[in-house]
């Protein structure tokens, strides 16, 4: 393997799991492989193939995708074709023809070449080595770029005479997505093949800025020299950045399913020889692109999911160098992505299901926790998790509560359990809870019962991912473990902090933010919201609250930014009703 791997690849060592998945493929077993975005998993089913006597067959769901691959693998010296709708009749005999003769060792197709008869019986009389699914996400219902071609065509592979192995491949593949694809092409447990996810050359932020023209433009300067691509939610929204970033010098393309095939290709060309550096684009644009250095992809709008994100974010920095992928949000994109899930002609059960990765995705734009470890905690559950340092939720300074006392409290007692337990028993425990089964266990005889009583079950949870997140708890189905690190802690050697989470400490806040309440502003504001509700026909207290006035009075917010801060706003009144007290704050502040 290795031989190969250096004479066509110039590569001395695989990467993890290369030569695991290989091992299987030669060893003829249907074998799954979940590789993180540019990890290298052509090489998986390319170098197999090589060693192998006959064709193998790599079915993709791309054009875009089958000529980057062929022409790849021909300037090697290897010889690769693909078919699909772009040939001509004559082209695609030619290449039928070598076919035949035993002249090509790869053959790129798309899953709907093999419903044709003709071809299937071609198919039949070939000397298949090896089939790989590429981007095998796109066979299971769940995973978030379903084609139901990909399901179709499984039967037809299956009942192919010859004998080979199924290789699927993936970057980007939820526990839930992995055991519908090993069971739909019958891959046994033990073939399957997953890599981490992480990539500690990628920094993770989120910016919920309502300025996002301004941030892409201001940033796309800053960084003249990098290429990037911004990934829009809609057409119209490319089209509009586009032109902006035309209007302010900056050199770009776009790239949408409206536009002509023609039009699609000159842009994604474009962008790949670095006749220009930036694509806007909606999520049509990237799947099997093969630019390694793309600096940076920013979302301009929220994707509906998490491994639609990780999918597109995950195409900078494949060379392995410093990258940023930026996740623009703001609460209007909820209603969108809720808007493509009721408008799209799935079924309910799928609907509910896009519905789910939908709130972990909005989940992921509100997190405290690090952004790198909540992608790959969703991913890979089980997998041991630590902070990455970098993303913005780490560098953030706003974990000022040290939480040192509790982080003992439930170490101790996921220690002292009889044996390892779920996040529910720890907590009941902590809190002193009683139930058949703590009853049972004795668990109420430990020194550790009830020691955290005065906690809410929501504040355990904050605590215990904390710990969790900070790599000093391990999961594994939900099972509770101490990691070796915890003797850290409990040496006295480590302190652990949190977000400031306790209820009773956000209510000494909130009564603070209305004391010092400007009174003269809060019956201006009074009057504004009078006037508003007659208006609109409104309840005045249905607008904002008095609670909520008295903190714009002490405060005297000056922007959306610092009003959404405010408790009360969101984001629905904050663009329907604060204006209204914007001007009137800012009206105030100047005769006083």
């Amino acid at each position: 393997m290795e031989e190969i791997l250096s004479y066509y690849f110039g590569y001395q060592h695989f990467r993890p799991g290369q030569r695991e998945i290989i091992s299987h493929v030669l060893a003829e077993h249907h074998t799954l492989g979940v590789l993180p975005t540019g990890g290298g998993k052509s090489l998986c089913y390319q170098v197999p193939g090589l060693k192998l006597e006959g064709t193998t067959l790599v079915i993709s769901p791309l054009i875009a995708l089958m000529k980057d691959q062929v022409d790849q693998l021909r300037t090697m010296g290897i010889s690769a074709a693909f078919l699909n709708s772009s040939q001509s009749v004559r082209e695609q005999q030619e290449i039928e023809a070598e076919l035949c003769k035993g002249q090509i060792k790869f053959l790129y197709i798309a899953p709907e070449r093999l419903q044709q008869q003709r071809f299937v019986a071609l198919l039949r009389r070939l000397p298949i080595a090896l089939v790989a699914f590429d981007e095998a996400h796109c066979i299971s219902k769940w995973g978030h770029d379903f084609r139901p071609s990909y399901q179709e065509v499984i039967h037809t592979i299956l009942a192919l005479p010859q004998k080979f192995a199924i290789l699927a491949l993936t970057a980007t593949a939820t526990a839930e997505v992995q055991q519908d694809i090993m069971q739909r092409l019958h891959i046994q447990a033990q073939h399957v093949v997953k890599t981490s996810i992480k990539r500690r050359n990628l920094l993770f932020e989120v910016n919920p800025t309502y300025q996002r023209e301004k941030f892409v433009i201001d940033y796309i300067k800053r960084h003249a020299q990098a290429s990037g691509i911004v990934y829009c939610a809609t057409r119209k929204q490319v089209e509009t950045l586009y032109h902006a970033l035309e209007e302010a010098g900056i050199l770009a393309t776009y790239y949408h399913a409206g536009r002509s095939a023609k039009e699609r290709e000159t842009a994604q060309n474009d962008f790949l020889y670095d006749r220009t550096r930036v694509v806007v684009a909606t999520n049509a644009f990237g799947m099997g692109i093969d630019k390694s250095n793309v600096r940076f992809v920013i979302h301009y709008n929220m994707p509906g999911d998490l491994e639609s994100y990780y999918q597109e974010a995950g195409r900078a920095g494949r060379d392995g160098l410093e990258s940023d992928c930026i996740l623009l949000f703001s609460d209007r994109d909820i209603g969108l992505q809720e808007y493509f899930i009721t408008a799209s002609k799935a079924d309910g059960d799928y609907q509910e299901k896009m519905g789910e990765k939908l709130t972990k995705m909005i989940q992921y734009t509100k997190t405290k926790q690090c952004l790198e470890a909540t992608l790959i905690h969703y991913f890979e559950p089980n997998e041991r998790l630590e902070e990455c340092g970098q993303c913005n939720n780490c560098i953030a300074k706003n974990k000022t509560y040290d939480m040192t006392q509790e982080a003992k409290k439930i170490i101790s007692c996921v220690a002292r359990l009889a044996q390892n337990e779920s996040y529910q028993t720890v907590i009941q425990v902590l809190r002193g809870e009683r139930s058949d089964y703590i009853q049972h266990q004795k668990y109420a005889e430990l020194s550790t019962y009830g020691i955290m009583k005065d906690y809410t079950t929501g504040e355990l949870h904050h605590l215990i991912d904390e710990l969790r997140f900070k790599g000093y708890l391990n999961a594994q189905d939900d099972i509770l473990l101490c990691d070796d690190t915890v003797k850290q802690i409990l040496k006295e050697d480590m302190r652990v902090y949190t977000t400031p989470f306790r209820r009773k400490s956000k209510e000494a806040v909130n009564i603070n933010t209305v004391e010092g309440v400007d009174r003269k502003l809060f019956e201006r504001l009074v009057s504004t919201r009078q006037q508003l509700s007659e208006q609109i026909n409104v309840p005045p207290v249905n607008i904002f609250s008095d609670y909520t006035l008295e903190a714009f009075a002490k405060r005297k917010p000056t922007t959306k930014q610092e009003m959404i801060q405010i408790e009360g706003v969101g984001s629905y009144k904050l663009k329907h009703y604060c204006p209204a007290f914007l001007e009137a704050i800012q009206d105030y502040k100047t005769i006083s």
